[in-house]
Formats: C-alpha cells, sequence, structure tokens
C-alpha cells in the first residue's frame, strides 16, 4: 500500500460537482470517471447486506446522487463547501447513499435493525457527511482538531532533517523542482532516502501493510490515532497523512518565518 495520498485531480471533481446539473456530455463523461475511480477500491460493509453489487450501486449512486437525473432531482443547492475535494469524500457520500438504501430496503421489507446503538450510528453517518472529514474520522473515536493537534505533536518530535524529509515529500515543498532528492540536496540532508523510509514517506514496492505499520509514520497512525494499519482502513489513513501534510506545511511556514 502506498501511503501517500495520490491527489489525482481533486480541483476538477470539485468543480464539476458544483456544476453537475449543467454539465455537457463530455463532462459528465469525466466527473464518472473520476467517482467511479475514486470508489474502485472502497468496499464499505453496508454493501454486504444490499442484494445489488457493487457495479448498480455505483452506477444508481452517480445517475442519482451526483448527476441528480432522477425525476425531482433539479438544481443542486449544496453550499460550495459541500463539493467533494478527494476521492475519501466522494467515499464518505456514497456511504451515505449505501445507508439510505438500507432504510429504504428495511422499510419496505417492515422489518427492524435489531442490533443495539445502529440506528443511532447510521444517523452519526448521516449527519456528519455534511463534514466529510468528521465522518471518517468519527469512525475510530477522532475528530480533525484532535488529529491535527497530535499531528503537530508527533511532527514536533522529528528531527530537522525529518521534518524537511516530511515536507519534500507530503507537505509544503512537495511539489518542488527535483523533489525529495531536491529537498536533500538543498537542505544537505545525510541518508535522506534511509530516513524517508524509516519515516514511512518511502517504501519499496513489494512493502505490505505490516511494513508501514513498522515505521515512525505508520506505528504513530496505529498506537497513537488508534486506526490499524490494514487496506479497509485506508480511507482514514489516507485522511490522516493529509492533515499530517497540512501540519508539515503549516510547521515548516512558520519555523521559516521565525527563522
Amino acid at each position: 500500500m502506498n501511503p501517500v495520498c495520490e491527489t489525482g485531480a481533486p480541483s476538477m471533481l470539485t468543480d464539476l460537482w458544483r456544476r453537475r446539473t449543467q454539465l455537457s456530455q463530455d463532462e459528465m463523461a469525466s466527473i464518472y470517471k473520476l467517482v467511479k475511480g475514486a470508489l474502485r477500491s472502497y468496499h464499505p460493509p453496508e454493501l454486504q447486506s444490499l442484494k445489488e453489487d457493487k457495479e448498480e450501486l455505483v452506477a444508481q449512486f452517480i445517475y442519482s446522487k451526483v448527476l441528480r437525473l432522477e425525476p425531482g432531482h433539479g438544481e443542486s443547492h449544496a453550499s460550495e463547501q459541500s463539493a467533494p475535494s478527494s476521492g475519501y469524500a466522494v467515499c464518505t457520500y456514497f456511504r451515505r447513499f449505501l445507508i439510505d438504501c438500507l432504510r429504504s430496503a428495511s422499510y419496505q421489507r417492515d422489518v427492524s435493525m435489531e442490533l443495539d446503538g445502529i440506528v443511532q450510528q447510521v444517523d452519526a453517518h448521516a449527519h456528519a457527511v455534511d463534514d466529510p472529514v468528521e465522518s471518517v474520522l468519527m469512525q475510530y473515536g477522532l475528530d480533525e482538531a484532535r488529529v491535527r493537534r497530535l499531528a503537530r505533536a508527533f511532527i514536533d518530535d522529528l528531527d530537522k532533517y525529518e521534518q524537511l524529509v516530511l515536507a519534500g515529500t507530503l507537505g509544503w515543498c512537495s511539489g518542488g523542482k527535483g523533489g525529495l532528492f531536491g529537498i536533500a540536496t538543498r537542505h544537505h540532508i545525510p541518508s535522506y532516502h534511509y530516513r524517508a523510509v524509516r519515516l514511512g514517506v518511502t517504501l519499496k514496492k513489494s512493502a505490505q501493510s505490516a511494513d508501514f505499520a513498522a515505521t515512525k509514520i505508520g506505528r504513530w497512525i496505529g498506537g497513537v490515532l488508534g486506526i490499524p494499519i490494514s487496506a479497509e482502513n485506508q480511507a482514514a489513513i489516507l485522511l490522516v497523512l493529509n492533515l499530517l501534510a497540512v501540519e508539515s506545511s503549516q510547521t515548516m511556514f512558520s519555523s521559516e518565518t521565525h527563522g
């Protein structure tokens, strides 16, 4: 698993989503491809409880909730902030759609949800979807403010070279010329590749989840945040890495401003 979040084209996704009821045929094809790609490796537990297969449910989601082509679904009045800016936000919206499907199926069969707490959990997910970040984190007893606070503490505990390696791969200068090698050269970082592997921002192609779990970032995610390093938690892990990148950018900017 590559722990570094691939940004893809979040700006295109956000733009198309905001104009989703007024798209051309080519733009509809583009948003269909972006949404389907974001959901390709996402398998929430609700899928197991619905009779339709995932491909059909994804198609229904795009038709009714993304493109809003069902009768009675016209112009979207959702705020611009509700437009997803990343793949994990799309996953959150898709999960809410699945929860709605489960509720509908349960109502039609006149079957109640008997497991203690399941209704409250579903309601919490439905309300939290207005903030996709919180919707994902709440599954692990976390919120964005706490994760960012813990991320700052994690970064503060790194030595200056590790902070630069983090910034060069996830943070403010990750898009700079020469990538990590360029950062290492400009800042004279010794053994930069070894530091990157130990930190967890660079992994071998053959690396497994256990390899990432053994890195500094992996131990922080698994031990401090309590998110097990596994494929089913990929959305949460990528979200946490994104927040770590934000804090890395702010930490380095602050140190350069006051340095």
